[in-house]
Formats: C-alpha cells, sequence, structure tokens
C-alpha cells in the first residue's frame, strides 16, 4: 500500500442548494501544487479539518457528504455546520472522519449564498 497523500480541497458556490454529483465535490489539490487530482475507485479521502464560509444575508446549514451522487442518503454525511451570516466556522477533526472509497467529499447548503469550504487531509490509496 502506497503512502497516503496529504491534500487540501477546496469548494466554491453562490447557492449550493441543488447542484449536480459534479459541481458538488470539493475539488481536491495535493498538497504542494494546484493540478486537481482524479479518485480510483478505490482511494479513501480522509478528512482532518474544515474551514466553511458564508457570504450571504442569512444563515445557512452547509453539510459536507459523500456518495455516488448528489443526494445526501443514510450514511453519507460526513459533517453539518450551521453558519451565521458572512461568517467563518473553523472545524478542526480530533478524529479524522473518512469518505467512502472511490467518492469526493461534496457540499450541500440549506439555502441560496455564497459557500466556500477549505478542507485539510489526505488520501489513503489501496
Amino acid at each position: 500500500m502506497a503512502a497516503p497523500l496529504a491534500v487540501r480541497g477546496e469548494f466554491s458556490s453562490a447557492d449550493a442548494r441543488a447542484l449536480t454529483e459534479e459541481n458538488a465535490r470539493v475539488t481536491l489539490y495535493p498538497a504542494s501544487s494546484t493540478t486537481a487530482l482524479s479518485l480510483a475507485s478505490t482511494d479513501v479521502v480522509r478528512i482532518s479539518a474544515a474551514v466553511i464560509t458564508a457570504g450571504t444575508t442569512g444563515n445557512l446549514i452547509v453539510t459536507l457528504y459523500d456518495g455516488a451522487n448528489a443526494s445526501v442518503a443514510a450514511g453519507e454525511r460526513l459533517l453539518r455546520v450551521s453558519v451565521l451570516s458572512n461568517s467563518t466556522v473553523v472545524v478542526p477533526l480530533p478524529q479524522a472522519i473518512y469518505c467512502q472509497a472511490g467518492t469526493y467529499p461534496k457540499v450541500l447548503a440549506d439555502a441560496a449564498g455564497d459557500v466556500n469550504v477549505t478542507l485539510t487531509g489526505a488520501i489513503e490509496y489501496s
């Protein structure tokens, strides 16, 4: 098994309520690169911290999830955070959370408004 690859993830949307699966994905980059990664079906994304910013006139509930489509099914919610209007929530995770093999972390918001998510973690190869 190869050593884990340190990654950061970036997501930005003006309205993350009903995105397609591909558009809801957090884009993953090697820690020292600006070239996006593609996951293989056996790759597992490990998330160790998240920074979520909402730039809107109302509060947002932001869900980070995994899975093969654009809806949050049972067992796919990784993190759910209430973000106040025009503020940032930093979520250090004392224990990492893991996506299902071959799936990207994705973002869903409960209302329209700017949402920005930055993740740190690793990809574990099997």
